[in-house]
């Protein structure tokens, strides 16, 4: 059972002396110890947690960083970034790329501009392990805006080339899946058309009706009515000199000045 007196604090200080000159085993060793011992706040958990985290033993530092990292507010900005960012990492090697999500994302509201550009990149990866195309193409985007308005270029030059190359791989992707949604669509389309069409009676579209069952009012023949049909009259012109003196006053259609604006279109 864990004591609830202060640590140790020699062993204290070697452990954090060991941890802060990377040598993270040694630093584990002292720090479990005294963890068993005596049960360490978070600060000092949290640095267990870096500790398997730089020993690669990734299971072990979601374990820690994962419990403590919450809890951990009261501390400075950039040193919570780190915490983050290992616990971020942690579950990336591990594959949970969703679990890492969330701790990219606290990793970024927190940190230096200088280093927002790699943990861009690192989301950009687990979105695109996702297949969630439009996050990871927008992750790679702003890697690469981080990467040349906070990064010297040349130190760089190699993730922003994959950054650009990912991205445009991205890009591909939507396009190519608004492809195949686009031919989705229509075929849905041209399918639930066939089926309506299909489900529509023929007989409500013509019904064609029997001669008989046509009624006609009946034919009315006179002889008089017949010789009107047969030897159609011109109407008679009582006055033919005025009518055609009201033709002489009528000039005559000018083709060429009716057509004088007319543009000729050559072949």
């Amino acid at each position: 059972m864990a004591q609830t007196t202060d640590p140790d604090p020699v062993l204290l200080d070697k452990a954090v002396a060991y941890f802060n000159s990377e040598k993270y085993h040694e630093a584990l060793l002292i720090f479990q110890q005294l963890d068993k011992r005596y049960k360490l706040n978070d600060r000092f958990r949290a640095y267990i947690g870096l500790c398997y985290y730089n020993d690669w033993e990734y299971k072990s530092a979601t374990k820690y960083l994962d419990e403590v990292t919450p809890r951990l507010t009261m501390l400075a900005p950039h040193e919570r970034s780190v915490y983050y960012f290992a616990n971020a990492e942690s579950h990336f090697q591990l594959q949970e790329y969703k679990l890492a999500i969330p701790f990219y994302e606290q990793a970024l509201a927190v940190c230096y501009d200088n280093e927002k550009g790699e943990i861009y990149y690192r989301l950009g990866l687990c979105y695109m392990f996702g297949s969630e195309w439009e996050k990871a193409r927008d992750a790679y985007a702003r890697c690469e805006e981080f990467f040349r308005k906070y990064r010297s270029i040349p130190d760089v030059e190699a993730r922003l080339t994959q950054a650009i190359n990912m991205r445009k791989g991205c890009q591909a992707k939507i396009n190519e899946k608004l492809a195949i949604d686009s031919i989705a669509r229509a075929k849905a389309i041209e399918d639930s058309l066939r089926a309506i069409a299909a489900s529509v009676p023929l007989d409500s579209i013509y019904t064609e009706k029997s001669i008989d069952s046509i009624h006609s009012k009946p034919i009315i023949t006179t002889s008089k009515i017949d010789a009107k049909k047969q030897t159609p009259q011109l109407p008679i012109n009582d006055k033919p000199a005025k009518q055609k003196k009201k033709q002489e006053d009528v000039a005559p259609i000018n083709l060429e000045d009716l057509y004088k604006s007319k543009v000729k279109v050559e072949e």
